[in-house]
């Protein structure tokens, strides 16, 4: 899932984590730049996102601009199905935080 807290509106931050819905990973108010599903291939260092999410639809890469830091090294890709086609991310321009 896609963020930006209020002070920064047009910066978003990645966050993602095992939960029931969405609006368990945020605290508070945000604004949602879309959503899905991932996988996180710790061997390869891949992270795969998937699809969209029912509540915030297909997530707007334009606003990939933080990363946790643990995640750091792992190429991102995106699929828009589960067998779509893949395709790398930018990540030359994030802030791993």
């Amino acid at each position: 899932m896609l963020i930006s807290e209020p002070a920064t509106p047009l910066i978003g931050t990645f966050v993602y984590g095992m939960v029931g819905q969405h609006k368990e990973l945020v605290r508070g108010y945000a604004k949602t730049h879309g959503g899905g599903w991932y996988h996180k291939d710790d061997d390869r260092k891949i992270m795969t996102l998937y699809g969209s999410s029912g509540d915030y639809g297909e997530a707007d890469f334009r606003f990939l601009d933080r990363i946790p830091a643990e995640l750091k090294g792992y190429s991102f890709v995106h699929r828009s199905a589960y067998n779509g086609e893949e395709r790398e991310l930018d990540l030359s321009d994030v802030t791993w935080f």
